[in-house]
């Protein structure tokens, strides 16, 4: 017989004891505000941070999900030790709610990982050669994309056959450049900026650089200076669309064969009127090449191009030199004299602006700085007026019409007027664009910069709220992403790098630091931080895009280490979208690794 006493004193059971204690434990936590699951060693990796990392003394910025303040903890991944302790601080944004801290004081070399409970970012370093991965993957990028008979090509020799005329069908040699995207087109107009990004990155480079920047440009300046005409101008594209759509971007068996007519149709330029003429096309796969002139702004960049290849490489080949400054000035002239009124929108400014101090720059002739300032005059008179709310600063598309000027792929009058303003900056208008500079950035970017945790800058404004989003600006609404409702629209990875380089410039003429950290939040969301925790550098950083996958041809374009990818776009309501796999977001284009170079060669520059 069991004693009477075992049941009296059944609370005694070791079992029950140890129960009791693990729930008072877990009350305890509870009520004292801590999140039980500190209990739980598994771990979020939702702390977004640049996931290359930083240099020394750059900005450092991290972020989570969520609106419950908390401390975070900087580790150094080697010795495990707690190097910085930070708090992250609830802000409500464009994007959602947030927490976010500031970890810049953060300088030692190293490599690091941030936790905050049971969150934590992807481990980083922070380096004076932080970038220099992603400075040689992106420069390889451009190897991989050369067309024609390299030895770096991902499929060469190809296209040697290029290409026929669309004019008098005539074979005319356009071999060499870059394929521009995840295709095999090669518009002038977006392989161009391959030109522009690798020359202004060239003086901020190392030596060892700087030989590979200039081995690339030759590649790609063999292109460009075969698509000259001898009036001047440059011609539009090889691989492109001619009569309908994806009809050249194809393979081809790399022969100049035998040639039959076809119909075809001839846009005259300048001339108010079309043509027909009879088309022969070399062994039908031959691809054919659009005369008509490219646009304006093509135009100027190349003028920009060609001379500063005339200026980089002057000492080493005073041959070569000559023949970039030869074309450069060329067309510049052509411009002069074919430009139309019409074509007087903020970004031809900006590129005749560019386009004019290069040529200054090799040639020191006084014309082309006062062409530049002129540019810049006109350019003034685009610049909105400040309204009641502060509002202003932006420019319109043109003198009558009145909406906000948008461009994607980039601000170069922002950038050209900068540079205008450090080269010449005892310039009797020298005050003025200091002036336009200040107020494009204090009264447009910079205000709607903050309406969001991460920092980017906007895609533009708009006159009516039908494109989604109904973020206002004084009297205009905002989107921080192309409409995707379009017929033609891309990630914002162009425009965010483009506007970085822009803050590093606007930084020197306005004596502002703050503007150099806005330019470093450009590229940290470019390289992950942001909301899908993903880089959009092929094979850097962490959860790349899916793959765009090309089928108008085959073999399709393959995954290309360094290549930058168009970057996150946004739906209708203008929130963040990733998309599977779309060539909006996924597709690697010219203009996007281009710019980025460019902004990670200015950030190592300004360091």
């Amino acid at each position: 017989m069991k004693p009477a006493c075992n049941k009296m004193f059944w609370f005694l059971n070791p079992r029950f004891i140890l129960y009791a204690i693990s729930l008072s434990l877990l009350l305890f936590l509870s009520s004292s505000g801590l999140n039980a699951q500190r209990l739980s060693r598994d771990l979020h990796v939702d702390i977004l941070i640049n996931h290359a990392g930083y240099l020394p003394g750059a900005s450092k910025i991290c972020i989570s999900k969520g609106d419950i303040q908390k401390s975070f903890e900087v580790i150094n991944l080697k010795t495990q030790k707690v190097v910085y302790t930070g708090q992250l601080f609830q802000q409500s944004s464009d994007f959602g709610n947030y927490i976010y801290g500031d970890f810049s004081s953060v300088t030692e070399e190293g490599s690091y990982y941030i936790k905050a409970d049971t969150l934590r970012s992807y481990p980083f370093r922070i380096s004076n050669s932080v970038y220099q991965p992603a400075v040689n993957s992106i420069l390889n990028y451009f190897s991989l994309q050369r067309c024609g008979a390299s030895t770096t090509g991902y499929l060469s020799p190809c296209h040697l056959d290029d290409g026929v005329r669309v004019d008098n069908g005539k074979h005319k040699d356009v071999t060499g450049g870059w394929h521009d995207a995840s295709d095999l087109r090669k518009w002038v107009s977006a392989t161009i900026y391959g030109m522009i990004g690798l020359t202004n990155s060239f003086e901020f480079s190392d030596k060892g650089i700087q030989k590979k920047i200039i081995e690339e440009l030759i590649w790609g300046n063999q292109y460009f200076l075969k698509m000259q005409e001898p009036d001047g101008f440059v011609m539009d594209f090889i691989g492109g669309d001619v009569k309908r759509n994806l009809d050249n971007n194809r393979w081809t068996d790399n022969l100049i064969g035998e040639y039959e007519e076809v119909e075809a149709k001839l846009i005259r330029p300048n001339a108010g009127f079309s043509t027909s003429l009879m088309l022969t096309v070399g062994n039908k796969d031959d691809r054919v090449i659009q005369t008509n002139p490219a646009d304006m702004p093509t135009q100027f960049r190349f003028i920009s191009s060609e001379a500063a290849m005339s200026r980089i490489t002057r000492l080493k080949d005073a041959v070569y030199s000559k023949k970039c400054l030869d074309a450069a000035m060329k067309c510049f002239e052509w411009c002069r004299k074919f430009r139309s009124k019409n074509e007087d929108t903020p970004e031809v400014y900006g590129t005749a602006i560019q386009a004019s101090l290069e040529l200054f720059r090799i040639t020191k002739n006084k014309s082309y700085k006062e062409f530049a300032a002129e540019q810049a005059s006109l350019l003034k008179q685009l610049q909105a007026d400040s309204d009641e709310t502060g509002a202003g600063g932006y420019f319109y598309c043109s003198l009558t019409n009145k909406e906000p000027y948008k461009q994607i792929l980039g601000s170069t009058e922002f950038i050209s007027l900068c540079d205008l303003a450090l080269l010449f900056p005892k310039h009797k208008d020298a005050a003025v664009w200091k002036k336009m500079i200040s107020r494009y950035v204090g009264e447009y970017l910079l205000p709607v910069s903050k309406n969001n945790i991460f920092g980017i800058i906007p895609y533009g404004l708009y006159s009516k709220n039908d494109t989604g989003g109904g973020r206002r600006f004084g009297k205009y609404y905002y989107r921080y992403f192309m409409e995707p409702e379009l017929n033609w629209w891309v990630g914002i990875n162009s425009n965010l790098a483009s506007a970085g380089i822009g803050f590093i410039k606007a930084a020197k003429v306005l004596k502002n630091d703050e503007l150099r950290k806005l330019a470093q939040r450009q590229l940290d969301w470019i390289m992950g931080n942001n909301p899908f925790n993903s880089c959009t550098i092929v094979s850097e950083g962490y959860n790349n895009p899916p793959r765009y996958n090309p089928s108008a041809f085959i073999p399709a374009t393959p995954l290309l280490a360094g290549a930058v990818m168009n970057g996150i776009g946004g739906d209708h309501s203008d929130q963040p979208f990733m998309g599977d796999g779309i060539w909006q977001v996924s597709e690697y284009w010219t203009p996007m690794a281009a710019n980025t170079f460019w902004l990670i060669a200015e950030l190592n520059a300004a360091r």
